[in-house]
């Protein structure tokens, strides 16, 4: 039993709906079901699938978006209904439905719901006021991001390993932080082992394990407090030596781009391929926060295949995630057998930007642990890095759908095409 009363609204467009879900929740200590014209947006919303889903996805996006309106954040709606398809649970996700129940409903599995439902909105309360005034104080310190502007986040994904994603990621953030447009802040995610550390030989004391094994003492502060330096004005959470226990849970996931977003400008996570530590799921939650997902591909066959692959799984369950995809050509050289033109008709999307082929300058800048701006300043592929920067800060993209997907909803998606890419690139 709960100390803290849960309020819920009910909502069902058949009253004999309404009255079973009211008698259920009647069953469980702690919980007051309030009409919803009563309700203030202070918990979850429990809404019965009726005859027309359609209909009941679209009222879950309005009583989202009028909480919203009135609250600050969007109302929690959890949907009861039968057995779903994976077409409806996408659509659910899109309309800003937190969970799903298929009926009937267990008196365990309801209380569960419930109690996720008013964990997620008191993190989210907390989360919000904390990195409210970190980035307050960012913005009074001028560092921050423009006022009222959360920060953007820039995804980097390897279409397969080796082809140089960290490369892209470290040399962006570093070009991001030189353009002068607020602070940056760079997330290691790449596993088995993220290397970026190396790349701008940096020292470090805690990694994103350490804020896993603290999640309760996670704040605006506190993370603050963990990022390592780099001599450009870059921060960085690195990522930890090897593990099998290494793996990112999406809430915390979700809480770390939060406060990141909210304390800096831009703020760059190298993904790797995606792939390694269990972190699937976790990836499936930052690309659907993300601004921008750069997917770095090599024009050789065998990546051009994976990147095929991977933009087939978008196509078919994440589209919304299609403007805000962009392709990046790495290593590209005058001898290619492929050129863009030709990828870009296999994969039938636009290249964004062509890294060229400088693996000389590269390495040397890895091997002294620079970035390419530092150790090689007029060279091509450091030049291309900030055009790429420019491209960014200057082409913002409009915000795209908000979706507010809770894990019981990504569990179920699991075995979809797109999961199954990202959880099987290191094969």
């Amino acid at each position: 039993m709960n100390s803290r009363m849960i309020t819920v609204a009910v909502e069902a467009v058949q009253e004999q709906r309404r009255e079973a879900l009211v008698l259920a929740l009647a069953a469980l200590d702690g919980v007051a079901v309030l009409p919803r014209e009563a309700f203030c947006g202070d918990g979850p919303v429990l809404l019965a699938l009726g005859a027309d889903p359609a209909a009941d996805l679209a009222l879950a996006a309005s009583l989202s978006e009028r909480d919203r309106a009135g609250q600050g954040q969007p109302a929690l709606v959890i949907l009861v209904g039968p057995a779903p398809t994976p077409e409806l649970l996408l659509a659910a996700m899109r309309a800003g439905i937190s969970e799903y129940l298929p009926e009937p409903v267990a008196e365990a599995d309801l209380r569960a719901a419930l109690d996720r439902a008013q964990r997620l909105r008191d993190r989210g309360q907390a989360s919000q006021s904390q990195a409210g005034q970190s980035f307050q104080a960012a913005q009074a310190a001028g560092q921050g991001g423009q006022a009222g502007q959360d920060g953007r986040i820039v995804l980097v994904l390897g279409a397969k390993g080796g082809i140089g994603t960290t490369t892209v990621a470290v040399n962006l953030a570093d070009a991001l932080t030189r353009q002068g447009a607020g602070r940056t802040a760079l997330l290691d995610l790449a596993q088995p082992q993220g290397e970026t550390p190396i790349f701008l030989d940096l020292e470090h004391t805690y990694t994103w394990a350490d804020v896993a094994q603290n999640i309760e003492r996670l704040d605006a502060t506190y993370l603050e407090s963990v990022m390592a330096r780099h001599r450009s004005g870059l921060a960085v959470l690195p990522a930890p030596d090897f593990s099998a226990e290494a793996a990112l849970e999406p809430e915390v996931l979700l809480q770390i781009l939060e406060l990141l977003r909210h304390g800096y400008a831009q703020v760059v996570v190298d993904l790797g391929t995606g792939a390694g530590a269990g972190n699937g799921e976790a990836i499936l939650e930052a690309l659907d926060m993300a601004d921008d997902v750069l997917l770095v591909l090599d024009l050789s066959l065998p990546c051009l295949a994976r990147a095929k692959r991977f933009l087939e799984a978008v196509r078919a369950t994440q589209p919304q995630l299609l403007p805000r995809l962009r392709l990046v050509a790495n290593r590209k050289t005058s001898e290619s057998d492929i050129g863009t033109g030709e990828a870009e008709g296999i994969l039938q999307q636009r290249i964004s930007w062509a890294v060229v082929n400088d693996y000389r300058a590269a390495l040397s800048a890895i091997n002294q642990g620079k970035t390419l701006a530092e150790a090689d300043p007029a060279s091509a592929l450091s030049k291309g890095f900030a055009a790429m920067a420019r491209d960014l800060c200057r082409d913002v993209l409009p915000q795209a759908e908000q979706t507010l997907a809770s894990g019981s909803l990504w569990a179920r998606l699991r075995q979809s095409p797109l999961a199954q890419s990202l959880t099987r690139r290191n094969g």
